[in-house]
Formats: C-alpha cells, structure tokens, sequence
C-alpha cells in the first residue's frame, strides 16, 4: 500500500522541467531586486516619517492625559471643601 507522500513524489518525479534562458533569468532577477529595493526604501521613509510623527505626539499625548489627571483631581479637590 502506498503512502500518500509516496504517490506525489512519484507524481512530482514524473514532471517535466523547464530551465529558462539566462538572459530571461537575469532580466527577471534585475526586475525582482529593483522591486525589493524601492519596497525597501518605503518601508524606510514610511518609519522615518512615523518615527518624527511619534517624536512629538506621544509627549503631547502624555501631557494632555496629566493635564486631564490634574484638572479632575483640582476639581474633586474643590467639591470637597464646598
């Protein structure tokens, strides 16, 4: 009895296989690496810009919920002594 991994070897051994020119071959890898590089450099711009964006805006939003904190402490502060 066969094994299911047997009959696609077997199946996959009888494939015919094709080798492209070479021409073709680095025409393709050319194509391929040009793709990666200009992915590579927005992958790059895209954390610089998010990199400046956080700079600033995790501080104000650290000052905006302190700010937020005190304010609601200062008032429960004032109701106590109404």
């Amino acid at each position: 009895m066969k094994r299911p991994w047997e009959a696609l070897e077997f199946d996959v051994g009888a494939l015919r296989t094709y080798d492209a020119d070479p021409e073709r071959v680095e025409m393709i890898r050319a194509r391929c690496v040009a793709a990666l590089r200009a992915r590579r450099q927005r992958e790059r711009v895209r954390r610089l810009r998010s990199a400046i964006w956080m700079a600033w805006l995790e501080p104000a939003i650290a000052f905006g919920l302190c700010a937020l904190y005190l304010a609601t402490a200062f008032t429960s502060s004032l109701a106590l002594y109404r």
